[in-house]
């Protein structure tokens, strides 16, 4: 066709006139004109074609997937590629194959052809990565570093296309050559390499999602993984400064991952008031009888004390009110129903006799978690005078100054 149009097209200069000295640059000119003018209406006329039934079909369609191809241009990278296509295949029509500016606008048509291809697919990996991330199978899966490495590969290969096109060389020679200098690449680009094996490690094995909350001992990390790429995981801090780390610090040292306490049906609370010894003693009658009136629970206990306790001995004050601690905390709203709860002595010192409350809060937001905290410890001490319990406190300055001053007033 190109050969017919060329031979038309000098046919009609004949005949308007035109010597035979010029008869062929000027059929050149105007069929290289005539290229350049298709080119730029198959650009307009292939983007018409692609992107306006595919709007219409996605303005139509209920899912939201297709969405995603508008947001990422790949019907307009898709038809960027097409004028290209007809330039390269018209030109050998314009130029003569043995003419420098024929291999010059072949290899610049390739060039780009290839290069609006790497862009198109790289467009296509990230619209698979968006897909993916939107399913809620993968949503919490640190996938792009998977799809970072398959980025690379494909750029890679695209840019040995074109360095092959560029040197005249074919890319299974290119590929040897570059055999060749594999183990120099290797030791230059070696913490690349270690890095983004890091990074695929830390996908594969689901260690780190975005999202988790991480804390890393040493390094000033404690707060919300914002991003998991080859390279790179980025942390948002709980005063709201971004620290970045390398994977490989990750896989190397280790790193606390709180995405179990998350997903658990409750968050823990750990907490221990020391005792003062010299207050712990068996309960009087009275303080029994005080303490059963007011306490629903200590009057059951009381009446129903199981033969086994009966045997251990007398009750003391320090049982009371473990077993009231013991109810409170199964009794509480906010406590996790099926989570382990305890009311245990640690090993008694000279602070006293450690007095430990286990148990996990149901919310597990952070605010409302150190309320709760906060509120059943408040409680704790609170209540502790009813039982004739006092917490155990070092005396301070101030106490030894108000003692002196009390036995100077008492000899006054």
């Amino acid at each position: 066709m190109g050969i017919e149009l060329f031979e038309y097209i000098q046919t009609q200069l004949t005949e308007w006139g035109v010597t035979a000295e010029y008869n062929e640059l000027l059929a050149r000119i105007i069929l290289g004109a005539v290229v350049v003018i298709l080119s730029i209406l198959s650009a307009y006329i292939s983007k018409w074609i692609i992107t306006s039934p595919l709007k219409k079909l996605a303005s139509k369609s209920k899912v939201k997937w297709d969405d995603k191809l508008f947001e990422r241009k790949l019907p307009n990278r898709v038809s960027k590629i097409v004028p290209a296509v007809i330039v390269y295949l018209m030109l050998p029509e314009v130029l003569p194959q043995e003419m420098f500016a024929y291999k010059f606008c072949a290899k610049l048509s390739i060039l780009y052809i290839v290069a609006e291809v790497m862009r198109t697919m790289s467009g296509v990996i990230t619209f698979a990565y968006d897909i993916t991330t939107s399913n809620d199978r993968f949503k919490d899966r640190s996938l792009k570093g998977i799809f970072q490495v398959i980025q690379l590969l494909m750029i890679f290969i695209g840019v040995l296309i074109m360095i092959a096109v560029m040197i005249d060389q074919s890319v299974g020679t290119l590929v040897a050559g570059l055999g060749a200098s594999a183990a120099i690449l290797t030791l230059v680009f070696k913490d690349s390499f270690v890095g983004l094996i890091a990074g695929i490690q830390l996908s594969y094995n689901d260690m780190l999602r975005p999202g988790d909350w991480i804390t890393v001992p040493g390094k000033n990390v404690d707060g919300d993984v914002i991003e998991v790429t080859l390279n790179t995981v980025k942390v948002r801090n709980f005063d709201n400064t971004i620290t970045t780390i390398p994977p490989l610090t990750l896989i190397n040292d280790s790193f606390q991952n709180w995405r179990g306490m998350s997903e658990s049906e409750g968050r823990r609370i750990k907490s221990a008031i020391e005792i003062d010894l010299y207050c712990i003693e068996f309960a009087s009658d009275e303080l029994i009888s005080y303490l059963s009136e007011k306490y629903p629970v200590i009057k059951n206990y009381v009446a129903n004390r199981p033969a086994k306790d009966i045997e251990r001995g007398e009750i003391t004050n320090i049982k009371l009110f473990r077993v009231y601690l013991e109810n409170y905390i199964k009794t509480n709203s906010d406590t996790a129903k099926n989570a382990t709860k305890l009311v245990r002595y640690l090993a008694p010192s000279s602070e006293g006799l450690p007095l430990e409350v286990y148990f996990f809060s149901a919310n597990k937001d952070w605010a409302y978690y150190e309320n709760f905290a906060s509120d059943v410890m408040e409680h704790i001490i609170a209540v502790m005078s009813d039982f004739e319990l006092k917490p155990y406190q070092r005396a301070s300055g101030v106490d030894n100054r108000k003692t002196t001053l009390r036995k100077e007033h008492n000899k006054a």
